[in-house]
């Protein structure tokens, strides 16, 4: 092989600690050759953006590089002074990170924000760097018209493709994505890697692509290398890892999320008991709509985010709500949990309409009927309380049971999500538990109430990509063991394939389609519903770059 573009060598990286030292980063030694997609994949906590970090030099205190090397054509970035590093980067090496929004200047427009580069790295004057940026818009595929833009005015797919402009605005060799697409929605993250790819194929640059998604990796990586706590436990080409690698994790890993499209493999969510009475309606929506204000008191600007949506969920049942950010996905699922008021329409529940019953705010017996668990476990849990609490509050609110049986109930809700033993995470705080455990107690807390209806709000999205699929079971074994119903909300629909009963697609407010999940997923009649399967279905990327 010629000679790498980069080269790391035992890379040892510790945190320090009041007591021993965390080892966060294990000897780890790969090299990336010129022109290459070199992908490194694990879960939080893994290393990645430890060795991304250290290849910056922007270590944060208490972490200290223990040993190693990391070369950048040869020369070891490890003993540049800081100058030198200062040169480096932008010129050599850039990044595009994971949150757009926060890797943009809010109170700067575009324009200054990619002019900056330009201004401190190149010494251009403002004509010159004007130009440039126009020249970068145009990579990009973003109309001249958003260069005064603020980065909150923009989409997401627009300010992930803004930090792809700063980050090739001096045209470095080599460029580090961090979880660059996480955040995104799927047809919007196929775009992007797709603008990615073609640059790259245009400009000749190299990429080091970080990520906890093995699946998406797949698609376009040359070589891959799998991280576990530290270690670098596996590096290979993508047809070898693809073919579940040789160490166990990578099989994980590989087998980790179901597919939107192929055969149904049954191994992986509990099916529902069947049973043979007829379907009971248990909420209704009918003709529910919601407009917000975006400006003004007088003759202000509405936006429509909920437009003429009616659907049932029956008793017992798991329906998936599916649609990009912007479709209107989460104002539904405020609206049912009466977070907000609707501007029009009705919810019915057991056949009474809520809004002639409470039409103030909702009850408390409507309240423990339907719960809710929110998209963000560390959000979602207050960091000054023990699980315990989080658990007892509500029940004692609601009159559930004598005191006496409060302790025991909740180590039993805990168990029933995994969480055992449960007497050892009642009294743990949310920082002392990972995302996925954090998620796991927000669901207890939500069945401890017994409710009927549970709303599940993008509940997997930002965890790791086998934590996901251990949520997805428990929301399935919570329905067959409680008999109670979930609306799960999702951009994800092969995850809705294999949870839900039924689908409805939303976009712009609208539902577009319903029908059964296997249904819906293996022949969508509407032409944005075809698009969210075929963007979700493997292999999609690589059918678009047979084109470049």
């Amino acid at each position: 092989m010629p000679n790498p573009i980069l080269s790391i060598k035992n890379l040892n990286v510790e945190y320090i600690t009041q007591s021993d030292p965390n080892h966060a980063v294990k000897n780890v030694s790969f090299d990336i050759q010129k022109g290459e997609v070199f992908g490194l994949v694990g879960e939080s906590g893994s290393g990645k953006s430890t060795v991304v970090q250290s290849i910056l030099r922007t270590l944060p205190p208490p972490a200290i590089i223990t040993g190693g090397q990391i070369l950048l054509n040869g020369v070891d970035i490890l003993q540049m002074s800081d100058a030198d590093v200062q040169k480096f980067r932008w010129r050599q090496i850039s990044i595009v990170m994971q949150s757009a929004l926060n890797a943009l200047n809010p109170v700067l427009s575009i324009r200054q924000q990619i002019s900056d580069v330009l201004f401190i790295h190149k010494g251009l004057n403002k004509k010159e760097a004007d130009a440039r940026v126009r020249e970068l818009f145009d990579l990009i595929d973003i109309n001249h018209d958003r260069l005064d833009s603020f980065p909150h005015e923009l989409s997401g797919g627009m300010r992930q493709r803004i930090v792809l402009a700063i980050a090739l605005a001096l045209m470095p060799p080599f460029i580090i994505m961090d979880e660059p697409t996480t955040a995104l929605d799927v047809i919007v993250e196929r775009e992007i890697l797709f603008k990615v790819l073609e640059l790259r194929k245009e400009l000749g640059f190299t990429i080091l692509f970080i990520t906890h998604d093995l699946n998406l990796l797949l698609e376009f990586a040359e070589r891959i290398g799998v991280m576990l706590q530290g270690d670098l436990i596996e590096v290979n080409t993508a047809s070898v890892i693809g073919q579940g690698g040789e160490h166990e994790y990578t099989k994980k890993l590989i087998g980790s999320l179901p597919s939107a499209t192929g055969p149904r493999r049954h191994d992986l969510i509990p099916l529902p008991d069947k049973k043979d009475q007829e379907p009971e309606p248990l909420l209704e929506l009918r003709d529910l709509c919601k407009s917000f204000n975006l400006s003004g008191w007088i003759n202000p600007k509405k936006l429509l985010a909920v437009n003429d949506v009616s659907f049932t969920i029956n008793k017992s049942e798991i329906v998936s709500l599916v649609g990009e950010s912007g479709s209107g996905k989460s104002t539904v699922a405020r609206l049912i949990a009466r977070l907000i008021k609707p501007t029009s329409g009705s919810i019915i529940l057991n056949g009474k309409n809520i809004f002639e019953s409470e039409p103030r705010k909702a009850s408390l017996a409507y309240r423990r009927k339907v719960q809710m668990v929110f998209q963000d476990p560390f959000g979602s849990l207050n960091s000054v309380h023990t699980v315990y609490h989080h658990l007892e509050r509500p029940i004692k609110r609601h009159k559930l049971m004598d005191e006496s049986k409060i302790y025991q109930y909740i180590i039993d809700m805990l168990e029933a999500v995994d969480l055992s033993p449960g007497i050892v995470f009642a009294d743990k705080f949310p920082h002392e538990m990972s995302g996925g455990e954090r998620q796991r107690v927000a669901i207890a807390r939500a069945l401890s109430l017994k409710p009927e209806l549970i709303i599940a709000d993008e509940p997997t999205s930002m965890l790791d990509v086998s934590i996901r699929l251990d949520i997805l079971r428990i929301l399935a074994n919570l329905r067959n063991q409680n008999n109670v119903a979930i609306l799960f909300i999702t951009h994800d629909l092969a995850s809705a394939r294999y949870l839900a009963d039924r689908i409805i697609v939303l976009q712009n407010g609208k539902q577009v389609e319903e029908g059964l999940s296997e249904e819906l997923t293996g022949n969508p009649q509407h032409h944005y519903t075809k698009q969210l399967i075929a963007a979700a279905s493997p292999g999609w990327l690589k059918k678009n770059l047979e084109n470049l």
